[in-house]
């Protein structure tokens, strides 16, 4: 299917709630979505203000597949009941959570699957005792988050989830090192059966091709730049595709501007692990206002822990991070990163955890 199809399923940037929840006539064909559901981008948007907003979490089952595969780098997990605990469980501890959709960039990879990438900018109180985490702080927190879901006849199928967990962790007052080492450490008295998943993934980025990218596709120029960098090590010709004042948006508080601060990122990752394979897994692309494009890239990155950096001292283990970046072009640059994966993850695989 084209990138630019149905022009007129229009991304949410920009754009207040009370108008992307406004009620009006199909923008789209959705052979077996519920008849609420404008188009793929209201369905995403929709869905969630009913699930996170309105507290009916017990939508979860009616929009999650039964047998729905679900991935984040603290482990898989499967079924629309796990979906709906965990949203339960989630706000038992942040009842006053609000999720502001962001973006959302999509592709029809076949017909009638559709695959969205949805950011969101989620706003809470930590209301609730959290175990590894403590007693209640009433801090506020605000972190990004970028779902990127497999959806068919109104069902998720197939979910992954990336999100800045060490900045949200920051953010109530916990201590992200000793929460992640605290997990290693029952990962490991742990039946390490349970983490084979982390060790197929890591040999599927390490052994595996990246998908192909479309001619003339808008993902060629950033795939293009995360493969100069994370394979080739040309940082700055990498870097070149990039606005000189680009907004750069990454994990953990890394806000800057232009190609500089973008290679500083980029290199803080890669001089921590060394023998780095990366993979590009999935790409999308909309069409936005004023002829800018909208480009999300989900991708993974292994390297073994040798160098110092914010994960501590090196420890020799393999580090897998999942990540999924939205980026926006502008004639032919990037204009905007932002991209999101979850440095507790890799500080619980640098401290033992997550199998061996």
């Amino acid at each position: 299917m084209s990138w630019d199809q149905d022009p007129g399923v229009l991304s949410p940037v920009g754009q207040p709630m009370i108008d992307l929840l406004a009620e009006g006539p199909p923008r789209q064909q959705l052979e077996g979505f519920e008849p609420v559901y404008r188009d793929i981008v209201d369905y995403i948007i929709r869905c969630t203000h009913r699930i996170w907003e309105e507290k009916n979490v017990g939508l979860c089952r009616s929009h999650y597949g039964e047998d729905c595969q679900l991935h984040t780098l603290a482990g898989p997990a499967v079924g629309a009941e796990v979906v709906t605990q965990n949203t339960i469980g989630a706000l038992a501890g942040y009842a006053d959570r609000v999720v502001m959709a962001e973006d959302v960039i999509w592709s029809e990879d076949s017909p009638g699957t559709y695959y969205t990438s949805h950011r969101i900018m989620s706003r809470s109180t930590h209301f609730g005792d959290e175990a590894g985490i403590g007693a209640a702080t009433m801090r506020g927190s605000g972190t990004t988050t970028i779902a990127d879901c497999k959806v068919v006849a109104n069902r998720i199928v197939e979910e992954w989830l990336v999100r800045d967990n060490l900045r949200a962790l920051w953010q109530v007052g916990a201590d992200p090192r000793a929460l992640a080492e605290a997990q290693a450490e029952a990962d490991r008295a742990d039946d390490q059966g349970r983490h084979d998943w982390r060790r197929l993934m890591i040999a599927e980025v390490r052994e595996q091709s990246d998908i192909a990218v479309p001619p003339a596709h808008p993902a060629e120029l950033p795939a293009a730049m995360l493969r100069a960098a994370f394979v080739d090590d040309l940082f700055g010709e990498a870097a070149q595709t990039l606005s000189p004042a680009a907004e750069i948006h990454w994990p953990s508080n890394r806000r800057g501007y232009g190609r500089g601060y973008w290679t500083g990122c980029v290199m803080q990752l890669r001089a921590m692990l060394h023998d780095c394979s990366y993979r590009l897994q999935h790409i999308a692309a909309r069409p936005l206002p004023h002829g800018d494009v909208a480009v999300a890239l989900r991708w993974s990155i292994v390297g073994r822990h040798g160098g110092m950096g914010p994960w501590g001292e090196p420890s020799g283990r393999e580090i897998l991070l999942m990540a999924v970046s939205h980026y926006r072009l502008r004639a032919g640059a990037i204009v905007e990163d932002v991209t999101v994966f979850d440095e507790v993850a890799a500080l619980r695989q640098a401290a033992g955890g997550l199998g061996a």
